[in-house]
Formats: C-alpha cells, structure tokens, sequence
C-alpha cells in the first residue's frame, strides 16, 4: 500500500526498521544519548533556546504549549481558516480568554489580512496554524508571527504538517511556541510531539506558580532532563529512535534548507499534475501548502478515493469542512518521491477516463 495521506504519511523501511533495536529502558545512559541527541538536533533544526519530546499527539502537544504559555486571566487570539484552526481556538478556550478570527475554506492569512485584528485584539498570546492541512492551505505566518511578536504577544505556531517541508526559524519568526508530529513530515510512526521554545517562554513558564496540568507541565520536563538527561515518564523509545534515523536520512540529504526546496518542488509538479488533469485546486493562489494538495474531486470524490486505494493500492484522502464530500488530498510529506507520485497521478488519470 502507498501512504500519500497527511499523516501518518508513507515511512521508509529503513526508519520503521530503526524501531527493532533490543529494547532499553528509559532510565539507562542510552536513552539519555538517545534523547539528548534529538533535542540537541531540534534545538539547531528550530533555532530554539529549548525542546521538549512528549509521547503524544500533534494535538495534545498544542494543548501543552498553549496551557504551559497562556495564562487563565490574560487573552489569546487566534486565526482560523479551517478545522484545524478552529481546534486550535477550541483548544485555547479551555485555558484563557479567547478571540477567534476566522476565513473562509481555501482562503490564507497574510499580514494584510491579520493586521487589524492583532492591533485591536488586546491580547498576550497569539495562536496560529501555519499549514491548513484540510484545506491544503499555506498561511504566510512568518510576517503575522513577526507583527503579533512586535505588538508584544507570546507566539504560538501549529506547524504540525508544514515542518520540515515549509521555512521555519523560531527567531527569525518571532517564535516563541513550534510544534509537529512525529507521522507528519518527519515521517515517523505516530506517537510523538516535538516542541520547541523561545527563550522568553522558558522563562515564562519558569516563572508561573501554577500550570493547569500534571504530565504536561513542562517544567518537570526541563527539571528532569537538566538532573540526568531523562525523561520524567515513560516515553516512546522505538518511535525516538526511529525520528533519529528519519534525521540521519535528512541530514544525508543537505538537511532541512533540502527538505523545504524538495518540498515546494514537489508540491508545485503536484499541482501542475492535477491541473493537467482537469481538478481546479482549492487554496487561493499564492496560499498553496508545499506538503499537501487540495482539490476539488467533484460528485465522484469519495469513489475516486476508494477506487484508487482498492484497485492501485494508492491511499488518498478527502478534505475536511465544506469541501468534505467533494474534495481530495494528496501528500508530498517526508519521504515521498516523483516516481510515487507519478504512479498516483497514472492511476488518477486511468480513473477519470
């Protein structure tokens, strides 16, 4: 089966065989190579002052930036332009005061568009998705980031589809929260969410009496590993070890500067492709994701979808929100190649006839 979904998205053999090593435990001086190898990567990868490896999904690590910076008496603003922005403000409301600003399905945020909500919003935290993933859209956050930092905001950035196939330096954008999953781009087994801070959060959250969890309370995350290098509780060792190898395959191939170009790359034959065969996209222009494709399918979608999984063993998928029923999604995350991906647009060109 060929995996060209957003996640989990297609795994090389060699990173799911990175897994079978003989297990250890987490309290032994190899899982303490093991991790403090990752986030010494991470750390230079971002551009961040700290990171964190939780064993949990992209969506629980977005909930553990946004309890772990925002504070219940202040405010967060968040951008929306699709179901995952919208879980992003969800998420927010259940720890501050929230302010949700939304676009229409297959739109983008720009500065342009962002500016008037930031300068009015009153706000001390900002939230964001950067990569739409429903939608296929790509927000351009790095200005918005940069404005909302300006303007004296925490910044907090979904970017659990966009890294490493779209820019991303914590500094250079202002950055204060970064999150992925490790099934996203850094084409590993689900499992895993990888944070990363700013300097001003650290301190932030240093500074705070009380954080509204237990196990995601990174402060026992940054106290533990300071004393031995660890973990404070059972962590996904396969899956660490697997995101280490998917690192080494990155590195050999010119690092994360690489990955975004072959990515873009990719994601512009992508469209060529579909448009050739006669689907109108759906981001607006100049908002196309570089990981993810949306198109509309039409009436057929679903039977395009199930077809090609059935008699081409090809796996895509179809699009959140309004474009439900009618849209369709094919990923060029992690690993994928131009000869995967052709094979998907020969059998898509069959089907359509």
């Amino acid at each position: 089966m060929m995996l060209l979904s957003p996640g989990p998205v297609y795994i090389p053999e060699e990173i799911m065989k990175a897994q079978t090593e003989e297990m250890i435990t987490h309290r032994c001086p190899e899982f303490t190579e093991l991790y403090t190898n990752l986030k010494d990567r991470m750390k230079a990868y971002l551009n961040a002052e700290d990171v964190h490896l939780l064993t949990s999904s992209g969506t629980l690590g977005l909930e553990t930036l946004i309890m772990n910076i925002a504070k219940p008496d202040e405010k967060m603003v968040c951008f929306s332009n699709g179901v995952f922005g919208d879980k992003l403000g969800k998420t927010a409301k259940a720890y501050t005061n929230t302010e949700i600003h939304s676009l229409d399905a297959g739109k983008g945020w720009n500065l342009e568009r962002a500016k008037e909500h930031i300068d009015n919003c009153g706000a001390q935290v900002f939230g964001m998705v950067y990569n739409e993933t429903g939608y296929g859209v790509r927000n351009h956050a790095k200005e918005i980031t940069q404005y909302a930092k300006k303007k004296g905001m925490f910044t907090i950035l979904d970017c659990i589809s966009a890294w490493p196939g779209t820019e991303m330096d914590m500094k250079e954008f202002g950055l204060d929260g970064f999150v992925t999953g490790s099934q996203k781009g850094p084409a590993c087994p689900p499992g895993l969410a990888i944070l990363g801070l700013s300097g001003e959060a650290v301190e932030r959250i240093e500074s705070r009496d009380k954080i509204p969890g237990f196990y995601n309370d990174l402060r026992a995350y940054k106290k533990r590993f300071e004393k031995d290098g660890q973990t404070p509780f059972t962590p996904a060792i396969t899956i660490m070890r697997a995101l280490r190898k998917s690192f080494d395959m990155m590195d050999e191939r010119g690092g994360v500067p690489s990955a975004v170009q072959k990515h873009k790359e990719l994601s512009e034959y992508v469209r060529k492709r579909i448009v050739e065969l006669g689907f109108e996209l759906i981001p607006e222009p100049g908002f196309e994701s570089y990981t993810v494709t949306a198109f509309k399918g039409g009436d057929n979608a679903k039977e395009i979808k199930k077809r090609m999984k059935e008699e081409f063993g090809i796996v895509i998928v179809g699009c959140k929100g309004i474009y439900s029923e009618n849209g369709l999604r094919i990923s060029n995350m992690g690993y994928v190649t131009k000869e995967m991906l052709d094979k998907c647009f020969d059998a898509l060109e069959k089907i359509k006839g």
